[in-house]
């Protein structure tokens, strides 16, 4: 299984704060999407690690941080080193 539901959920979400802001952000709606339970934890507990982990990009990892508050210095320090650049120097998401 892909990330793709877990980011989309995501994106949506995003989507919608930008609608509500300035009110009481809603959570984040998992219903409708194709989650694993660890994707559906992660996104519903603000799971950032585990967010990284599953493969969500960092943007959007960085977008749902910053509705949240958090600067990149407070949430950096969740993602192990190992899992930012693989042994090629290549960032993670980047294929071939």
């Amino acid at each position: 299984m892909t990330a793709y539901h877990a980011q989309r959920c995501l994106f949506d979400h995003l989507r919608v704060l930008e609608q509500a802001a300035g009110a009481t952000p809603p959570p984040i709606a998992v219903d409708g999407y194709e989650l694993t339970p660890d994707e559906r934890r992660a996104l519903v507990e603000g799971d950032v690690a585990a967010l990284y982990d599953i493969g969500v990009h960092p943007v959007l990892i960085n977008g749902f941080c910053r509705t949240n508050g958090w600067k990149r210095a407070d949430y950096r320090v969740l993602f192990r080193d190992d899992q930012r650049v693989d042994a090629t120097g290549r960032a993670r998401w980047l294929t071939s």
